[in-house]
C-alpha cells in the first residue's frame, strides 16, 4: 500500500508554485504539497511575513521552498512572478491559482467601478494571467496540472454584497473547462470549488453568528478546515488523477450539491 500511495499520490522531484499561498488555504496548499515531496514556489502579495513563516516551515521539515512577491491583478505583475520562477526552475509541474479575494461586500447599487475592477483583476484576471504566461514552463514538467480555486459561490451567488465575487468565481469554471481542452492532452486542468472554509477571509467579512448558521445549513454540520482543500488538491496534481481534467471538486459538507 505504501509504495502505490507513493507512486500515484507522491510528487517527489515534481515544482509546484502556488498563489496566494501566505495563509488560509494557500498556506494549506503549500505545506501539503510540500509534504507530499514538492519543490514550492509560495506566492504572496504583502503578506511577507506570513510568507517566510510558511517557507521555513516547509524547510523545517526537510523541503525545498522560497518565497516571491508580485501583485497580480496587471499583468506585468504576473509576468514578474513567472521570471522569478525561471530563474530558479527549468520547469514547472503544478500551478495552483489560488490567489483571490471578496476585497469587502458592496450591493450592486452602491458598488463603484474600482471595486468591481479590483474583485475581477483579483480573482479572475490573475488566474488568466498567471496561467498563460507560466504555460512554456509547464510544457516542459512531467505530467503537468493546473488546478483552478472557484468557489461554491459561482454555483448559488453567494451570500449578499458578493454578486461580482461569485461572477469571478463561475468564470472561472468556465475557464477550467475551456483551458482543459485547449490545454490536453499535455496540461490538465481541473478546480476545486470551497465552501464555507474557516480562513482570515471570513474572519474578516462575516459574523461568528453568520458562521454558526451556515454549519448547522450544510448536512455535515460544520464549516471546513483549509486542510480539506488542500487534499483534494493533492490529489489533482497526482498521478493518481491523470484521468481527469476539465472537472471541478466541490469542498463543501454537502451544503450546495450539483
Amino acid at each position: 500500500m505504501t509504495e502505490y500511495l507513493k507512486q500515484n499520490f507522491g510528487l517527489c522531484g515534481k515544482c509546484a508554485l502556488v498563489t496566494g499561498a501566505s495563509r488560509g488555504i494557500g498556506r494549506a496548499v503549500a505545506l501539503a504539497l510540500a509534504q507530499s515531496g514538492a519543490a514550492v514556489a509560495v506566492h504572496y502579495h504583502r503578506s511577507k511575513k506570513k510568507a517566510e513563516e510558511v517557507v521555513k516551515e516547509i524547510i523545517n521539515m526537510g523541503g525545498q521552498s522560497w518565497s516571491v512577491s508580485a501583485d497580480l491583478s496587471d499583468s506585468n505583475g504576473s509576468k514578474e512572478l513567472i521570471d522569478h520562477v525561471k530563474g530558479k526552475w527549468e520547469h514547472l509541474d503544478i500551478l495552483v491559482n489560488n490567489a483571490g479575494d471578496m476585497v469587502n461586500r458592496s450591493s450592486l447599487l452602491q458598488a463603484s467601478n474600482n471595486w468591481i475592477e479590483t474583485v475581477l483583476r483579483v480573482n479572475l484576471h490573475s488566474t488568466l494571467y498567471v496561467t498563460r504566461d507560466a504555460l512554456p514552463l509547464l510544457l516542459k514538467g512531467r505530467l503537468p496540472a493546473v488546478i483552478n480555486t472557484a468557489s461554491i459561490s459561482a454555483h448559488n451567488g453567494g451570500a449578499g454584497g458578493v454578486s461580482v465575487y461569485a461572477a469571478a468565481k463561475g468564470a472561472i469554471l468556465s475557464l477550467t473547462r475551456s483551458m482543459a481542452r485547449e490545454l490536453a492532452p499535455t496540461v490538465r486542468v481541473n478546480a476545486i470549488a470551497p465552501g464555507v472554509i474557516l480562513t482570515d477571509l471570513h474572519n474578516r467579512l462575516s459574523t461568528q453568528a453568520g458562521l454558526e448558521s451556515l454549519a448547522q445549513q450544510t448536512p455535515l454540520k460544520r464549516n471546513g478546515q483549509p486542510e480539506e482543500c488542500a487534499s483534494a488538491v493533492i490529489f489533482l496534481s497526482s498521478d493518481a488523477s491523470s484521468f481527469i481534467t476539465g472537472q471541478v471538486i466541490e469542498i463543501n459538507g454537502g451544503l450546495w450539491m450539483g
